[in-house]
């Protein structure tokens, strides 16, 4: 995965935050993830990215945003997947 993209990264994450993880792909939501324990965006990103259907098609660009329901952070990320 291309993780240099575009990043931007929260003022902190506390794995007691209530994380929000949304992947689309071409606009479409296809996968969403809701948990706290993380404690950086890596961690939210690669499992949201396991969680994807077997049928997304490969290679193919995934937006994924990422807000710490908390604090009222949203940030947006994107990764190719392979």
């Amino acid at each position: 995965m291309d993780r240099s993209l575009f990043y931007i990264s929260f003022e902190s994450m506390s794995k007691y935050n209530l994380i929000r993880g949304e992947a689309f792909v071409s606009g479409e939501r296809v996968s969403t993830i809701e948990d706290s324990g993380f404690t950086n965006v890596e961690q939210v990103i690669t499992r949201l990215l396991s969680s994807l259907h077997e049928d997304v098609p490969r290679p193919t660009k995934v937006q994924i945003k990422i807000s710490n329901l908390d604090k009222k952070q949203t940030r947006l990320y994107q990764r190719i997947l392979k």
